[in-house]
């Protein structure tokens, strides 16, 4: 015979205090994990997104990101010899040189801080070879003005990257750039980047190099071929398919995700105490009516299953509530500052089904845990000797 379950409920409220601290407690442990789990799942997206598997991506061996690869022009033009290379209507292959490099802009926040953007250089093939990139406001830049185009992301993020507006660029920050248009790149880290025409940015920041090749492949199938080709003697040059090299700058994601899970393993360690600490004063305070329970019939297990279940609905009702403070918290473009290309990338935070379910099982446990051992002791005890000190 089992306890109803409105006698549960009404032991909860006869104990509001300590009901309401463990419910606080848990429900602080469920918000940050899904609040730092969904930043890390909304970067990781924003990552995912960008990238085509028919691209293969070039730097100088060593370099961990465009930002800090150096390739000379006759380094580049042996990647004409590439096998596999696409090429367009009129027979030109499409290979992609580009320009990495950074500037300081402010954010549209009131406070108006500042954070570095990717600007990079490239040409006309670049809307060939990039193309989930495509113009939604305004027209592309002409390659030999000083004009720019601007990621959909960067123009919301960012003060004075609308149509219309400019930035000044450059060593000295002395040359005015126009902004002409506004792409999107199927949601993916592009759109967090500045592009303007390679040969007018490598002037005004004296650069006579590339920072990367972007190749783009007739076949998927020829990746392996390629790759081979580029990384060999005859190149000496480090390729990767272009979705491997974003999810590459996602890897610090893994550490994130570890020191997560360490902190909110060690405030899980202290809401078991919590719950603990709750029913224990539960099970002190009704002793005597634990003894009525057993002497009209309940038997040991639905006593202990009656103090699980009140564990339990502490728990459940702060994790819907953490989760709720979650969704209710999340802002609609944030960004962060990766520290291997030293910009930043823009992102929105997602509340997966996954994490949900992490935060249900977090939160399932920690009310089994914490209510197992005082809703044991009050299965154990003495029904006579509870009687005779009430």
């Amino acid at each position: 015979m089992r306890l109803p379950l409105y006698y549960t409920w009404r032991s909860l409220l006869r104990q509001k205090l300590n009901s309401l601290l463990t419910f606080g407690v848990v429900t602080i442990v469920v918000f940050v994990l899904a609040v730092l789990l969904s930043f890390a799942a909304g970067i990781r997206a924003s990552l995912a997104a960008t990238g085509s598997p028919d691209n293969l991506l070039v730097l100088k061996p060593g370099s961990k990101a465009e930002s800090t690869s150096i390739i000379q022009p006759e380094e580049a033009a042996r990647l004409m010899q590439c096998p596999g290379i696409a090429q367009d209507a009129s027979g030109a292959p499409l290979v992609s040189p580009e320009l990495c490099v950074q500037v300081s802009t402010s954010r549209r926040a009131a406070d108006a801080s500042r954070t570095n953007v990717a600007i990079r250089g490239v040409d006309p093939v670049a809307f060939v070879v990039h193309r989930e990139v495509r113009i939604v406001e305004g027209r592309a830049f002409e390659p030999g003005a000083h004009e720019v185009i601007v990621g959909r992301a960067a123009r919301d993020r960012y003060r004075d990257l609308h149509v219309g507006g400019g930035l000044h660029l450059g060593r000295s920050r002395d040359r005015p750039f126009r902004v002409v248009g506004v792409f999107e790149a199927g949601g993916g880290a592009l759109e967090n980047e500045i592009w303007a025409p390679r040969t007018i940015l490598g002037d005004v920041y004296h650069r006579r190099f590339i920072s990367s090749v972007v190749i783009r492949l007739a076949r998927t199938d020829d990746a392996d071929g390629a790759i081979r080709y580029v990384n060999g003697a005859s190149v000496r040059l480090d390729a990767q398919r272009e979705p491997d090299y974003y999810a590459d700058l996602s890897a610090r994601l893994r550490e994130i995700v570890l020191l997560v899970s360490i902190l909110v393993g060690v405030m899980a360690f202290g809401a078991v105490f919590a719950v603990a600490n709750t029913m224990y004063a539960a099970v002190d305070g009704r002793r005597r009516e634990i003894a009525m329970l057993r002497t009209v019939g309940f038997g040991r297990s639905a006593i202990v299953l009656a103090f699980l279940v009140e564990s339990f609905l502490i728990c459940a009702i702060a994790c819907a509530t953490g989760l709720v403070g979650c969704a209710v918290y999340h802002r609609p473009r944030q960004d962060f500052l990766s520290d291997i290309t030293w910009t930043a990338y823009a992102f929105e935070s997602q509340l997966t089904p996954g994490i949900v379910l992490s935060a249900i099982v977090l939160s399932v446990g920690v009310g089994v845990i914490g209510g197992m051992a005082p809703a044991v002791k009050a299965a154990r005890t003495s029904v006579i000797e509870a009687l005779r000190k009430a």
